[in-house]
């Protein structure tokens, strides 16, 4: 008879992840959360085939819970502007989850783990990039690449420039973003659409 687990997947990546509160951490040894979740790294070793392994799983569940909770803010009557307000109020409140997102872009994690966890990793954004689709087509009523390219960017790239250095140097995220994320994405999406060549969402 198998002996029952005396841990969960989730108790060590919990661990892995409550360790970037360190800014000095960016993607954690085994050795660091062995200690940090009390499982011997040999154990760890016998459910995670790697560090990279580890710390892919670590990053896709992030990113899962991210949607959720992004999904969520996007049935307001402005998804778009929740959309990106979202991102820095998730990031304030979750630090660590937010610094598990950034260990990785996602084609950085190519060949890691199972053929599994590889179509997870793939496909990750797929829903979310559906759903940004259809409420950029019905906030302009058009469904055209260029202008969801740009729509789609200002509600990604706006938020992410001003919180990235906090994220990075593990700090809290300052109130005062989240008014300067709201003033700069409504004055872009109502700037739009600008002139383009080419479009398209990038995951």
């Amino acid at each position: 008879m198998a002996r029952p687990r005396r841990f969960t997947d989730d108790q060590v990546l919990d661990a892995a992840r409550d360790l970037l509160a360190d800014p000095a951490i960016i993607r954690p040894s085994i050795a660091d959360i062995s200690r940090a979740s009390g499982v011997h790294a040999g154990s760890v070793y016998l459910r995670f085939s790697s560090r990279d392994e580890l710390l892919a799983r670590l990053w896709l569940r992030a990113i899962e819970r991210f949607h959720t909770t992004l999904f969520e803010a996007m049935e307001a009557d402005d998804p778009l502007l929740e959309a990106a307000l979202h991102q820095s109020r998730y990031c304030r409140a979750h630090p660590t989850e937010a610094r598990a997102m950034k260990m990785f872009g996602q084609g950085q994690l190519a060949g890691v783990g199972s053929e599994e966890l590889q179509k997870q990793i793939l496909h990750v954004n797929d829903e979310m990039g559906a759903r940004f689709r259809d409420v950029i087509r019905e906030r302009y009523g058009a469904d055209d690449p260029a202008l969801t390219v740009q729509a789609y960017t200002v509600v990604r790239a706006i938020p992410y420039g001003l919180i990235r250095g906090f994220i990075a140097q593990a700090s809290p995220i300052p109130s005062w973003i989240d008014d300067v994320v709201r003033a700069a994405v409504a004055a872009a999406l109502d700037a739009l659409p600008l002139r383009a060549e080419d479009g398209g969402i990038s995951t």
